[in-house]
């Protein structure tokens, strides 16, 4: 008969969300003891807001990284997405805010389509097209923006509403989230298109053997990310009523980091959308809760980054305790 705690070990190395919950659990009630005015409704409700931008990067990094690949253009296209909505909001301000969000989809379906194209079609190595492209569209969002900033009394209500208004108590930037969350869980798990991105990280030669068409589903996880990064461009300049072509410098790797700590492998192959809201959870409270401990704020990097190297060594030790069961189940039926 097994002992509880081997128990316990089985479920946190076959079930990695097991191990994830707990650890969040432990954060919270460690955050809750230090800090415990954070966890009002106000508070959770900002944190939240404030870290929407990240969660929206990580579901599209979330489709490109599943298919082996890597997209580090996200926060130029956001920067750019914004750049353009916001310019164009401040000449037309009479325009309904429904537009401004559809445009900077639209803007990011450009940026995500030329980077699928190129990695997909072209066969570049992700890392370095995505690389290029991500100093190619922050100098088109500089140029657009011709080097200006909006600033608050730039943006009219209907636009910031997208993001800073309320439905039943809960911020609109979040209520986006939400949705997000949802049609990607859909997708990812219910459809057929789902299937072929996972298809294609887990075994290239498998997949082209089933008749899938590699570059058809890596330009479509290409343009899927870059659709989000354009909407979070969008929501970004509502939420907090700036732009300035500079805007989200970075927050590639903060997508990066939650795929990782949700339990998206950077090989491909692995990862659900349940693992990254964990991981937006997660890295939004250690981001709140170290801006809130003086003089740790300046650690914020470093912290994050030892946080990024703890959870690809987690992923390493609940990837090979799973081969390693498997095998012995084998060995046992033999």
């Amino acid at each position: 008969m097994k002992s509880d705690k081997n128990t316990f070990m089985e479920k946190i190395t076959g079930n990695r969300n097991f191990g994830l919950l707990v650890g969040f659990a432990v954060l919270l009630a460690a955050a809750a003891f230090i800090t415990p005015s954070m966890y009002s409704l106000t508070s959770i409700l900002n944190m939240l807001r404030n870290n929407a931008v990240y969660a929206l990067l990580a579901v599209g990094m979330m489709m490109v990284i599943i298919t082996g690949g890597i997209d580090l253009s996200v926060a130029s296209t956001l920067s750019l997405a914004g750049v353009i909505c916001s310019s164009l909001m401040n000449s037309y301000q009479n325009i309904p805010g429904i537009v401004w969000v559809i445009l900077g989809i639209a803007v990011g379906i450009l940026c995500g389509a030329f980077n699928g194209f190129i990695v997909g079609y072209l066969k570049m190595v992700p890392m370095i097209a995505t690389l290029g492209t991500m100093y190619i569209f922050r100098g088109l969002a500089f140029l657009c923006s011709g080097g200006n900033w909006w600033f608050p009394h730039q943006f009219t209500d209907n636009y910031v509403t997208f993001a800073s208004g309320q439905f039943l108590g809960i911020y609109n930037i979040l209520w986006f989230v939400i949705v997000i969350f949802v049609l990607a869980g859909i997708f990812l798990g219910y459809t057929s298109y789902g299937r072929r991105i996972y298809a294609i990280g887990t075994n290239r030669e498998s997949a082209k053997v089933a008749g899938i068409k590699e570059a058809r589903v890596t330009f479509m996880a290409f343009t899927i990310c870059g659709a989000l990064a354009g909407l979070s461009g969008m929501l970004y300049t509502a939420n907090y009523s700036i732009c300035y072509y500079g805007m989200g410098e970075g927050y590639e790797m903060q997508a990066i980091a939650i795929c990782i700590l949700g339990g998206v492998s950077i090989t491909g192959g692995r990862g659900k959308i349940d693992g990254v809201i964990i991981g937006f959870l997660m890295m939004s409270v250690i981001t709140y809760f170290i801006s809130l401990l003086p003089g740790l704020s300046v650690w914020q990097d470093a912290i994050q980054g030892a946080i990024i190297i703890i959870a690809v060594a987690i992923n390493l030790f609940t990837l090979r305790s799973s081969e390693k069961r498997v095998l012995k189940e084998r060995g046992a039926l033999i």
